[in-house]
């Protein structure tokens, strides 16, 4: 889907040719002639990215550029300022204002393109990372998989999934709760810096599930040293009554205490040599099936995708 650009300025010859540059760039375009159109064409179409001239009638871009940094939901919208004038007070004024970055008119056609679209990738990824571990979220994992079957490539994904962590965040708290999801994503970026390879992947689904993705002869070694070093070192997190019993007693939904053992680590690996699955749906759907599976075994365990599937 195409990224949709606003021009907000006064000169329509200006308007009229930006339209025309970022339609052939592949944007869809729209235009207003001032702040208070451009601030109405905001709310109405929600645009991914803002051109604003600084000097207009009706509203100049400072006092459009506060407003729309006044509302919540166009907090983080991209805005590009044109200056006729190259004043370093006029820039740290927009730039404090909330301006992605500044364009000096005249203007060169090929770095405005460029800015665009390397502040529109740096929003893409920012929106993407998770806000607890700040490692790539569902997006990039599912890139990254499409670019490695596009490329042809074999590799192994890990589907990297705590288990009895539940029953840990409800009676230690969410507090220490997020402690432990820190501390694994860590734990999974230590084995990958020191026993995988540099095109290794490492990504956050949410809450408690991970995606590590990697060359398919690399896959048992970094499963291996994970389950080691994440037995030893979880036990940082339980007090000495917890640690010796090896359980905690929790309630459920009822009422009833039970006995909720040490948390451990499941990881399903699926090679796409072996699976033959080429698509990111089968793979990601197959690794939630398997990972049940590892999750059966009672104790930090890795189990590999034994079915065989045609293209």
């Amino acid at each position: 889907m195409a990224f949709t650009i606003l021009v907000v300025d006064d000169e329509l010859p200006l308007r009229e040719m930006l339209r025309d540059i970022f339609t052939m760039a592949g944007y869809n375009v729209l235009t207003a002639e001032d702040g208070k159109v451009g601030l109405e064409k905001i709310e109405k179409y929600c645009p991914d990215f803002v051109i604003l001239d600084c000097s207009m009638p009706v509203m100049d871009g400072f006092e459009t550029l506060a407003q729309i940094r006044k509302n919540p939901k166009f907090i983080n919208l991209p805005v590009i300022m044109f200056t006729a004038l190259s004043s370093e007070q006029e820039q740290i004024k927009g730039l404090n204002l909330g301006a992605d970055d500044y364009i000096t008119k005249p203007f060169k056609i090929p770095i405005l393109l460029t800015k665009i679209k390397s502040i529109l990738e740096r929003k893409k990824k920012s929106i993407d990372v998770n806000p607890l571990t700040s490692l790539p979220g569902n997006l990039s994992i599912q890139e990254n998989v499409e670019k490695r079957i596009a490329d042809k490539t074999y590799f192994s994904l890990l589907y990297v999934d705590l288990d009895n962590f539940k029953s840990f965040n409800d009676n230690y708290g969410f507090y220490t709760g997020d402690k432990v999801i820190k501390f694994t994503a860590e734990l999974l970026q230590s084995v990958i810096r020191n026993f995988g390879i540099s095109t290794d992947f490492l990504g956050h689904i949410g809450g408690d599930d991970f995606v590590i993705i990697t060359e398919q002869n690399n896959s048992s070694v970094l499963a291996e040293n994970i389950i080691k070093r994440f037995d030893k070192e979880v036990l940082n997190f339980y007090n000495e009554e917890d640690k010796k019993n090896g359980y905690i007693l929790s309630a459920d939904r009822d009422n009833n205490v039970h006995k909720f053992p040490i948390m451990t680590i499941s990881i399903a690996i699926i090679a796409t040599d072996v699976a033959h699955l080429s698509c990111f749906e089968e793979i990601s759907k197959r690794a939630s099936e398997l990972k049940k599976l590892a999750k059966k075994n009672n104790k930090s365990s890795y189990v590999f995708e034994r079915r065989k599937y045609s293209r």
